[in-house]
């Protein structure tokens, strides 16, 4: 949320749309959770990997900006779309 915030939208909302069923920001970013799960997976791999458990000692913050930044390469559309 914050790097969408701050970096995708550049700390411009229409605040009305959040609130409308049928407003701006209607159903589920994919990219968002795709994002979510990059920064969920780096984070909890210590955890299964061994070699990673540095990752996992600082969850908190490697999830903050592993999910961070890809959230922002998958809203500018530096990763190409699937096909199909």
């Amino acid at each position: 949320m914050i790097a969408d915030y701050w970096i995708v939208r550049r700390r411009t909302l229409r605040l009305e749309d959040l609130y409308l069923a049928d407003g701006a920001y209607r159903g589920w970013n994919l990219r968002a959770i795709a994002a979510t799960v990059v920064g969920c997976a780096l984070a909890w791999g210590g955890v299964v990997v061994p070699v990673l458990k540095p990752l996992y000692d600082y969850a908190w913050f490697v999830g903050f900006f592993a999910a961070g930044f890809a959230h922002v390469v998958l809203s500018r559309g530096l990763v190409a779309e699937p096909i199909g």
